[in-house]
């Protein structure tokens, strides 16, 4: 069939997360099962892109479309966000309207999905993904004041959609609540990860030079407000400094400079390592060092950070947020960390030193469940095959 994927941004053309690592891989997955999918996206960011490292592996064909109409205003900032991603949205409408040959399916990644609610194409349903919905679950009040045409714009998107996707069971009575959006529409196709891709880069990882008894927390992700890295600083703060332990926090954001005062005014400056952005050969080097991956969100859509660190055999200590329960469990078959409230700082400190104290092959173990649990569950191939299946499900294209 000839699916359309609206999205406002997709690795590896635009910054690291989760949506662009979704956008990327289900397009992808699409692709090699026979089917031909055209990806209408913004252009790459120069920053970010590097042509002669993409290797598609299915033939994706890309549209590339302006995103900012308005360019007096900062880039990726909420004036910026209010104004242009609607027009773009729009823009994604107009243009798969006039494309040729029409597409079977539209498929839309969050807001994307708002300008082919209002100019829908006859006779070609729309499946919307919101994603984590964080228009709804701000803890800004600015912010929450803000995104309201974003989430009046969600629901006018859900409401006149074919099909519901939430990637997690977590989202599930969310996309009801939120989104005032029927039961009935809504279908459960976990995110997922690439197993091969993972291990290939643990293979030829950069090693990491740390003491053999010091302990490696790792924690990898945008350092904004809701990621929760001041709680996890909290509790590092509540955990015996008579243990060696180290927390290395990957990737760069808004709140670093704050982050790294609170550091030294609790007095953790020598034990919390800032690496911001680096390579893939840095990061999974640190993969394969961690002994604990730290994940203190606030909120939170399917998390790909946890599920690729519990692809790499690490035991998790997180938030029981969004789809992060889905994937970290404290008992049974499946054993792979530990869970705390969102915010709570001692609940993450009291886990953080369980784990820290325990015997390498129980740890160990730990790992191994969770690796076990990546194979079993989150594989692209059978989220390819589920989004497939999906289409057919509700429209009966055969």
């Amino acid at each position: 069939m000839i699916i359309a994927h609206l999205a406002r941004v997709c690795y590896p053309f635009h910054p690291f997360g989760g949506l662009e690592q979704h956008v990327y891989r289900l397009t992808q997955e699409l692709a090699r099962l026979g089917h031909t999918v055209h990806l209408f996206t913004q252009p790459p960011d120069p920053f970010y892109f590097q042509q002669e490292a993409v290797r598609w592996r299915g033939e994706v064909i890309h549209h590339y479309l302006p995103y900012q109409t308005i360019k007096l205003l900062r880039r990726n900032s909420i004036p910026d966000r209010l104004v242009n991603y609607p027009l773009f949205s729009l823009r994604l409408a107009r243009e798969v309207r006039h494309f040729t040959p029409a597409p079977d399916v539209i498929h839309a990644h969050g807001l994307a999905a708002f300008g082919v609610a209002m100019q829908p194409l006859p006779g070609v349903p729309l499946v919307l993904n919101p994603h984590g919905m964080e228009e709804f679950k701000n803890v800004s009040r600015l912010k929450q004041g803000a995104y309201a045409p974003f989430r009046a714009m969600l629901r006018t998107a859900a409401q006149r959609s074919a099909a519901i996707i939430a990637t997690d069971r977590a989202l599930i009575p969310e996309v009801s609540r939120y989104l005032k959006a029927p039961d009935s529409k809504t279908r459960l196709i976990p995110n997922a990860v690439d197993l091969e891709e993972i291990d290939a880069k643990l293979a030829s990882a950069k090693p990491v030079t740390q003491p053999a008894d010091t302990r490696l927390i790792l924690s990898v992700g945008r350092l904004e407000q809701n990621k929760g890295f001041d709680i996890g600083l909290q509790a590092l703060s509540q955990i015996s400094t008579a243990q060696a332990w180290r927390w290395v926090l990957v990737g760069e954001g808004s709140q670093r400079e704050a982050l790294e005062s609170q550091a030294a005014r609790l007095g953790l400056k020598e034990r919390v390592y800032f690496a911001g952005k680096i390579t893939d050969e840095e990061l999974y080097g640190y993969y394969r060092r961690a002994d604990i991956f730290l994940h203190p969100t606030l909120y939170e859509g399917s998390s790909l950070v946890t599920l690729e660190a519990l692809a790499c055999g690490i035991p998790v200590v997180a938030s029981a947020t969004g789809g992060i329960p889905d994937k970290v469990f404290e008992t049974g078959e499946f054993e792979n960390g530990r869970l705390a409230s969102p915010g709570d700082a001692t609940a993450l400190a009291t886990h953080l030193a369980t784990l820290l104290e325990m015997e390498t092959g129980k740890r160990h173990e730990l790992g191994q469940n969770g690796r076990r649990l990546v194979q079993q569950r989150f594989s692209w191939e059978a989220a390819g095959k589920a989004t497939v299946n999906l289409y057919k499900e509700f429209f009966l294209i055969k």
